[in-house]
Order: structure tokens, then sequence, then C-alpha cells
């Protein structure tokens, strides 16, 4: 163990990994503390998905629901942050393992959970998500109205000491989210969906009661309450909600026992408990009415008793770790923090000053230096009176300004004017590379004329004066009045690649990207397409107008890389869409909302739909039945379908 050279990640050292994924990964770590240790278990993005938008807002959703949550039947949220490029949290360490392991190992020995310890592992949970349900931000007063979502045997952890842990709300639903989930899409595993889900309906805290009632029942009965060969035949057993009693299943659960689960699990969610803890005190008054000398360390006993190889194994391996000399780790992080340069140190601190401090996650990004190059700000006011004195050793720009911008590797933006051209001395050679970026800019002012002005290249001598019908066939860039756009396409010596790169500014989570109308999925702001194949490009934005790039692009091998400024977009008029309760189950609404096909099961309340006339369907699988429609949407009106 001496030996062996651990990896050091920011102030924590991994000890080993106990989950992989594609995404990201969980490990177990110890805080390099001189005075004091703390085993934790650090989640770990993936370097590219921590550039990516979309999955950088989920991350900071599940951080603003949990960060602040204290309670023990919950697993603690410690720290959080950037460390080479991947977002991180340090969490509790739950020394256990989850309730579907538990319950693998029971039925490998042909046991089932005791009816006692069911009631109280379900009775911990009821107060950890009644902790969740009714947390309010001390700060503002406000509460969170946090959803879990997810509640499952799996995200259900039960300590080697007895302790009961809810854990991953990684897609809980809370006011402090940035957006709704998209139509379409369902979040949660589906056996353990509640039937409001599958009705459309505004979920609330009754939607994790259900799923607190389905892993009870499957507790009490060992087995899988909707079990189905296939997804289809999963939801339609979940829109039914026909639920044996549990002593059905197994004798040795008693009648009032049976009644408080199939209260939980009534299909009208208003026959459920008022709210959690009203359920954890029906459990608690069974439990110790009918197990009077049951003690919560029971629980403990238990646990040791089914995973005791494993518990004896783990705790090997936690005394050899305890014996590494974190010495050298710990000087290692002080010497990594102190040489690390000025400007990257600065930058490193800005984001994670700002990560801290907003809980935003929208990292400043770092500006880039690009040699011998520079930026123009100019209107047409600075046009006419803006000139290039040219001098051996310096390039002068009279009345103007340079800036920077934000996110763009090796790209400096010029705003209102459409090329540059940079020319660099090739190191060790009396030649000069010339390297052409066109641009050309979306914006979306009413009047003014778009100016084509030439563009400075800073070299070690020599200036490169340029006009803009010169430009022009170079760049394949037409004068676009009014609306000017920009796209810019940088030379790649690599030449062969098949395909090549679409890099997105002012790119949000929120937004998605159409290709030719196709969505195309994108890694951070960048998206990969092929050479010599021509396309258009349309962003949308739910609440929002489309925008639709008015050129058709083209990557090649000599220009295999795209910028794409995208502008402000302008809010969508909007109604609202409602449906009759009185359709039959499993129908649905299929439609097409701007090019997007969108299905939503029926029925549903208050759909905000952009305004316009629509042609849909009615459809119902399990019916075999279809039936067309024709509405019309009105701006900040309610349409009523029966």
């Amino acid at each position: 163990m001496d030996d062996k050279k651990f990896e050091r990640f920011g102030k924590y050292l991994i000890l080993d990994h106990l989950v992989d994924g594609g995404m990201a990964k969980i490990c177990r770590a110890r805080f390099l503390g001189e005075q004091a240790n703390k085993v934790v278990a650090i989640k770990m993005i993936q370097a590219q998905f921590s550039k990516d938008p979309s999955f950088v807002q989920m991350f900071e959703d599940e951080l603003k629901v949990t960060f602040g949550l204290l309670h023990p039947n919950i697993a603690q949220v410690y720290d959080y942050g950037m460390v080479d490029e991947q977002l991180f949290t340090a969490m509790e360490y739950v020394d256990g393992a989850n309730l579907k392991q538990y319950l693998d190992r029971l039925k490998s020995k042909n046991f089932v959970f005791p009816v006692e310890i069911s009631t109280y592992i379900t009775s911990q949970v009821c107060q950890g998500l009644h902790y969740a349900h009714t947390f309010t931000d001390k700060l503002t007063g406000k509460p969170f109205n946090i959803v879990h979502r997810d509640i499952s045997p799996h995200n259900i952890m039960l300590t080697y000491d007895g302790a009961v842990k809810v854990i991953d709300f990684g897609i809980a639903k809370a006011d402090s989210n940035s957006e709704a989930t998209q139509a379409g899409t369902i979040k949660g595993k589906l056996s353990y969906l509640a039937p409001e889900y599958l009705d459309g309906l505004e979920l609330d805290h009754r939607y994790d009661q259900f799923a607190v009632g389905v892993t009870l029942w499957e507790l009490l009965c060992s087995r899988k309450l909707f079990k189905a060969s296939n997804d289809l035949a999963v939801l339609k057993l979940v829109q039914a909600c026909k639920v044996p009693p549990p002593s059905s299943i197994n004798p040795n659960v008693p009648k009032e026992l049976d009644q408080i689960v199939l209260k939980a699990l009534a299909k009208d969610r208003n026959q459920r408990f008022e709210n959690m803890d009203k359920f954890n005190r029906a459990l608690v008054k069974f439990l110790y009415s009918t197990y009077p000398d049951f003690n919560a360390t029971d629980l403990g006993y238990f646990a040791k008793q089914l995973f005791k190889d494993e518990i004896s194994k783990d705790r090997e391996k936690f005394f050899e770790y305890g014996k590494i000399d974190i010495k050298p780790y710990i000087e290692d992080a002080s010497k990594s923090e102190n040489s690390i340069p000025e400007s990257s140190s600065k930058s490193n601190e800005d984001a994670t000053h700002q990560f801290k401090n907003e809980i935003d996650l929208g990292f400043q990004k770092k500006e880039e230096k690009l040699e011998g190059t520079a930026a123009l700000v100019l209107d047409e006011s600075t046009v006419n009176r803006s000139r290039v004195v040219a001098h051996p050793n310096r390039v002068e720009v009279a009345n103007s300004r340079v800036v920077r911008p934000r996110g763009v590797e090796g790209v400096t933006t010029v705003t209102n004017t459409t090329s540059r051209v940079r020319r660099r001395k090739v190191e060790g050679s009396g030649r000069s590379k010339v390297r052409s970026t066109q641009t050309v800019n979306d914006n979306e002012e009413k009047g003014g004329k778009s100016v084509f002005m030439m563009v400075v290249g800073l070299a070690i001598a020599g200036v490169v004066y340029t006009k803009s019908d010169i430009l022009l066939p170079m760049i394949g860039v037409e004068k676009t009045g009014n609306n000017q756009q920009r796209v810019v396409a940088n030379d790649n010596n690599g030449g062969s690649s098949l395909e090549g790169s679409i890099q997105f500014g002012n790119l949000e989570s929120s937004m998605r990207v159409f290709i030719d109308e196709r969505p195309i999925n994108t890694v951070g702001i960048r998206a990969s397409y092929p050479l010599n194949k021509p396309f258009t490009v349309t962003i949308r934005k739910k609440g929002y107008k489309k925008h639709q790039f008015n050129r058709t692009f083209k990557l090649t091998a000599s220009q295999p890389n795209l910028y794409l400024a995208i502008p402000e977009l302008e809010r969508e008029r909007v109604g609202l869409l409602s449906t009759s309760q009185n359709f039959t189950s499993g129908s649905k609404l299929i439609l097409n909302i701007d090019g997007e096909k969108i299905e939503k099961v029926l029925p549903f309340s208050n759909m905000r739909v952009p305004a316009g006339q629509y042609e849909g369907v009615i459809s119902n699988p399990l019916l075999g039945t279809e039936r067309k429609i024709l509405f019309e949407i009105k701006e900040n009106k309610r349409l009523f379908l029966e």
C-alpha cells in the first residue's frame, strides 16, 4: 500500500472507485487535512460534460436543491467546485448498500424483509422527504417546493450501522430549477411513476408518496409491483393502478399495514395521506403498537448479518487506507497552488468565486490572448474618421477601441466589420503565413447600414490592407442591409478530416439547435457536421420565436470550422391549451409545433402553445383509435379541447 501512488483531486485523495459511468464517476476519497480526516464520496463529472451547458444546468439544479439540505435521513453535500476542468461535488460517504442490493441479497437466500424493519425503513424515508418537501430558504423565507421524482430502492441507502439515507436528487423538481421538463420526456424509473404523471398533472409531494408506497410494497412482498415484459405494458399497469394488498402475497403482513400501504398507493392522489408526515405517523403508530419491542438498533444487526463478508473486506481496505502517509499529497497540493501562473490562478479564482457565491455554474470564460491580432469596434460615425497609420514597426488605428470576445477560442470578433487577415511570422524562416477568418454578424438592430471595413492584422512587421469589395469573394458574404449575419470559419491545417466543427456563441442550455430542420446534439457549445455538405441552421427556445440563419453554410477541408453567434431571441406570442378529463386512458395528443413533433398524454391543462392554427391527432394506441382535429391558439387566450 505504501508503494501505491494515489490520485490527488484538488484537496481530496482518491482512494478507490465506487461507480464508473459514462457522464460521471463516484469515488471514495479522503480529505487532505493536516489536523483532521474525513472520508467522503466525490461525484466527478467527465470533462466533456463539464463544458456542456445543458449538463451544467442539470448539475446546477441538483446543487441548488441539495446543498442546503441538512437532515439525518438525507445524504449531505459538503463541497462543490471545479478541478482540472471537471465539476464535482463532495458528499457524505454512506457506508452501506442500497435497498435494491438488500432485496437481491435476501432473494438469493430465499428470505424477505421482516415486516417491522420494512416499516421502520419507510418511516425514516418519510421523515427525510417531509423535510425536503417543506424545506425553506433560511435567507429568503421562500419554500423550495422540492419533489424528489426518483424515489426507488436504488436511491435509498441503508448503512451497515442501521441509518437510512435518501440519495440522488439529480432530477428533483423545485422552484429553484431553471426550466420545466420538456414535453415527451419521462423522468424517473417507469415502475415507480405515479398515475398523475401519465395524466399530465402538475406534480407535488404526493408523487413521492406514491413511489415510497411502491417501495414499501416491494419490501414486504419481495417482488416488483408493476412488472411487465415491456415499457408500454409497465405504463399501462401504472395507469390502471390495481394494487393487491401485501398480505395477499406475504401472509405475515397485518391488515393494518395493508390499509396504510394501499392508502399511499391510491390512484387518486387526493385519497392519499395529506403529506409525508401523516404517512410517517401512521407507520410509527403501527410499528410500535404491533412490535413494541422493536428498536432502531435492530436494523444495524440485520444489515451486519446480511453483508458481513463485504463489511469485513471493506474494513481491511480502510485500515490500509489509514496507513497512507498523506503529508506528500498535502505538500503537492500546496505546491500546485503556488505554482499556478498568476493569470491562470486569477481565472480559476474568478470562476470558483462566481461558482461559490452565485451557484450559477455559468463560469466566466477565460479570455484568450491572441498574439498579433486586434479587434475593432466601429460605428458609422467612427468609420468616416478612422484611419490606418502605417509605420515600419507598428500599426496605429485612430478613433477605435479594442475588445476581446469571451468564450471563443482562437477567434477575435470584429464588431460591424466583415473580415480580418492575420499575418504571423513562421519561426525559423523568413516567410509569413496569412490566415483569413470570415465573419458575418447577426445583428437585430433596425436601421443603419452594414459596414464593410478593412481589418488590420498585427505582425512582427507589415500591414495587410484589404478593401471590402476584395473581401467579398474571399469570404462569400453578401451585404444584407439591416440584418447582417455573423459567421466565423477558421482555416485548419489538419485538412483531411471528414467532419468539421460548428461553434455557437451565446448558446443557452434551454436552446435547441436544428440543422436542416432536424435536431442535433451539441457537446458544450460545439457540434460536428460532415464536410462539403450544405446545410441551414435554426435555433429554437421554448417561449421564444425561432431564429433561422438566413444563408446556407458548407464546411470544407480548407475551412472546416464555423462560428455562429446567436442573437437575442424574440419572445413568442403564446396561448394556453387545456383538455377535458373525459379522454380514455392511454389517449394522447400529437401535433407539430414549429417543426417539432410533440406528444402529450391526455388529459392536461394550461400547456403553453405559440399562437397560430394547428392540425393535430388524438390517438389511443391501446384502443387503436385515431382522429384528426383542427384548432387555433390565440395570444393570451385559453382553448379547451373536448
